[in-house]
């Protein structure tokens, strides 16, 4: 939308923050960003209340499984195509291939966990934020909501009830 803006708030304490993100979210805003110069468990768990989990996890788990039965594929075809008979044993010996099945799993299920992560996150990010202020990610916590110009003094009321140090208008163009 084009008669859109960005609220930039900076609070100094994650706690006026977090009350800030509920106050937020009470009023039906629902684009939040939250900036903070360290983690935060709290304000984490509150800006993702209600909200679908990450699908990293099923990426790990295709790739844990792949590599699985690919190891326990691939040792099996080498145990066939040049079979060494050894006293009476079988040619595919599931026990010896454990070890071979587990690396192969973890190799895998790591990998697709990686590229997966950078496939979500979005890294590297070669856009600027625009509502990013250097002290972010110094000493201040931030909260940017994208809301139309019509609502702009509702956002700035609730920051500055709820203990903004300073708040600012970035217009979007």
């Amino acid at each position: 939308m084009a008669d859109e803006n960005i609220v930039i708030g900076s609070f100094e304490f994650a706690d006026d923050t977090q009350k800030a993100i509920v106050k937020l979210r009470e009023a039906g805003f629902d684009e939040v960003q939250l900036f903070s110069p360290l983690p935060n468990h709290d304000l984490e768990d509150e800006m993702f209340r209600g909200k679908k989990r990450s699908p990293v996890r099923r990426f790990t788990l295709l790739g844990a499984l792949t590599g699985c039965l690919g190891a326990f594929l691939f040792t099996s075809f080498m145990s066939v195509d040049y079979p060494i008979r050894t006293s009476a044993k079988s040619l595919i010996s599931v026990p010896a291939f454990v070890v071979v099945a587990f690396e192969c799993t973890i190799l895998l299920g790591a990998i697709f966990t990686l590229a997966s992560m950078g496939h979500f996150s979005r890294v590297p990010n070669i856009f600027q934020n625009p509502a990013h202020r250097p002290e972010f990610s110094n000493n201040r916590f931030g909260l940017a909501v994208k809301v139309p110009r019509s609502k702009n003094e509702d956002v700035e009321g609730i920051f500055s009830d709820l203990g903004a140090e300073k708040t600012e208008v970035q217009y979007v163009r």
